[in-house]
């Protein structure tokens, strides 16, 4: 629908076609993607192949409406059911949605009942849930013949065509197998590859390790294939006192300036600006047709901003609350992270999804959370959490220049809590570079986003030198600047606002000791959020890392 909704704002005469069968009618996704075809009138033709079995359970139990095609009724267009065993009326009921679709009449559900000869896959039993004789039945209405016997009847179709036909089809099927056979075969070295537009250093590390153990030479990368990170360098000229928020709104207007692919939807980011105003203005400067307010489906936005991607946009997708994400898993983490190592790198998914993130504000369930473990986990996407104004609009600037998908995650409780100086014109800060907000020569204290400026309040307090490293950039992260300021101070002590297992801290812990153990003059510490969601407003200040938390901290690392 995403791609759709593009070659339709371009004035394109495309018509996107979207094939499912029935069982993939009870998915969330099916449902998103009509209502947002619906409400955006996108030149889509659905087409589900009902085969009346989703492996093994039928129809009935699938749904409770008579047919799939009316279901089109509740999105507010037109869906009809056809006789999939027939190929014309197929082709016909086709060219017609299509034509509807390049006449500006908005998208079409075809529900092409059919039948599924065999079994679902090789595990799969057909005899326990269907009758010989069910599909015998079905058998006599054979598509592949019924168009043959169409075609006899037209005078375009006899033995010596068919003689033809089926030599042709073997040929060409052997011509395939003979050039796949010939292909070489992918090496080890193949399976890192497409992860990522550049390949991470410490993926290439990992797989050298691998081939190692197995004996094999290391394999050489060229230096454009593995990422690179430069140094931070922020342009002379006029500065502003911006506050993040300011900052971010500052950064996608000058993108959607420099690139009209640019495309920001999500839930009222344009009439109201957002929630948190962070999108502020930029309907009046671009237009609705480039600044969207969704329909209220964190799938939907996501699944949408998928498609544009793969039509050569760069969607910038909100998510209005952290704790909203979680309906999005699916699209972010199965297509939007996957896609380009899916395609072997033949597709790109210029994708940046943003959202508030983190506590502070006394907000409610949902609209408090800490998710960047999961994404920081989940292959393909890149992570980032900024803790100033400065670093906002050029981390924002960077990822929306990235080949790479992106999470972008705004610590709301510093929305508006500090301002900076920050570079009116466009310029970038290298995505993967930690940043040292405070040297020091006795503790190294590591952490990101919200908890910086309480980092930097703790390590003021306390009588030793503390050095604090604000990451920036969760994955990947910043390696070298960790270890070689670990191998200088001896003691380590990581600060992480969510919960502690399996988290950020948890990561960076656990590199530390494979690769700086001897370096250590202490055991890590580690100062976190409860093992529990986060707490109501009224008694979230209980749950809230402050400095004199991370000042106990300092102690025990020093005490160890």
């Amino acid at each position: 629908v995403g791609y759709s909704y593009i070659t339709k704002m371009r004035g394109e005469r495309t018509v996107t076609a979207v094939y499912f069968g029935d069982g993939a009618t009870s998915e969330t996704d099916f449902h998103s993607g009509m209502n947002f075809a619906g409400v955006w009138k996108t030149p889509t033709v659905f087409i589900c192949a009902n085969n009346l079995y989703a492996i093994s359970v039928p129809f009935e139990k699938q749904t409770a409406a008579e047919t799939i095609a009316q279901k089109a009724e509740a999105y507010g267009f037109s869906g009809f059911r056809v006789d999939g065993m027939d190929p014309v009326a197929v082709y016909m009921a086709t060219r017609l949605a299509a034509k509807r679709a390049r006449e500006g009449r908005g998208p079409t559900l075809i529900e092409a009942l059919t039948y599924r000869y065999g079994p679902h896959a090789t595990a799969d039993d057909a005899s326990l849930y269907r009758s010989r004789d069910e599909e015998e039945d079905w058998k006599r209405r054979d598509p592949i013949e019924r168009l043959r016997r169409f075609l006899e009847h037209r005078g375009e179709w006899d033995e010596r065509t068919g003689e033809k036909v089926a030599e042709e089809v073997a040929a060409a099927v052997e011509a395939a197998i003979t050039a796949i056979e010939a292909e070489p075969l992918p090496g080890r070295d193949d399976a890192i590859r497409h992860g990522f537009a550049r390949i991470p250093t410490h993926v290439v590390e990992q797989l050298h390790a691998m081939q190692r153990a197995h004996g094999e030479p290391e394999t050489a990368f060229a230096e454009e294939e593995v990422w690179q990170v430069g140094d931070d360098q922020l342009p002379e000229g006029p500065t502003e006192s911006w506050t993040m928020a300011e900052a971010i709104n500052a950064a996608l207007g000058q993108a959607m300036e420099r690139d009209e692919n640019v495309i920001v939807l999500g839930e009222d980011v344009a009439v109201a600006g957002g929630v948190f105003r962070v999108t502020e203005g930029l309907l009046d400067k671009f237009g609705a047709d480039r600044v969207i307010d969704t329909p209220l489906n964190e799938s939907g936005i996501v699944g949408s901003a998928v498609g544009m991607a793969l039509a050569g946009a760069r969607p910038v997708a909100e998510i209005q609350f952290d704790g909203f994400v979680y309906p999005a898993f699916d699209q972010i983490v199965s297509h939007m992270g996957r896609f380009r190592y899916r395609t072997r790198g033949n597709a790109s998914m210029r994708v940046l999804v943003r959202f508030p993130s983190g506590a502070g504000i006394g907000a409610h369930e949902h609209h408090c959370d800490s998710p960047e473990a999961y994404f920081v986990h989940a292959p393909g996407l890149v992570v980032i959490c900024p803790s100033t104004p400065i670093d906002a609009k050029g981390l924002l600037a960077a990822a929306l220049e990235s080949e790479d998908p992106v999470i972008f995650l705004e610590p709301k409780v510093l929305y508006r809590t500090g301002r900076d100086e920050v570079p009116v014109d466009h310029y970038t800060l290298p995505i993967g570079r930690a940043r040292i907000r405070r040297p020091g020569t006795d503790v190294t204290l590591v952490t990101y986003g919200g908890m910086v400026p309480v980092a930097l309040e703790a390590a003021e307090r306390v009588t030793v030198s503390v050095e604090v490293i604000d990451l920036r950039t969760l994955f990947p992260w910043d390696r070298a600047t960790v270890l070689e300021s670990v191998a200088r101070t001896g003691r380590l002590l990581l600060v992480q606002e969510p919960q502690g297992s399996a988290g950020m801290a948890a990561e960076v812990a656990a590199v530390v000791a494979e690769k700086a153990a001897y370096d250590l003059e202490a055991p890590i510490v580690r100062v976190t959020g409860f093992d529990v969601p986060w707490p109501q407003f009224a008694i979230e200040s209980h749950a809230l890392i402050d400095p004199e938390r991370i000042m106990a901290g300092i102690g025990e690392v020093l005490e160890g």
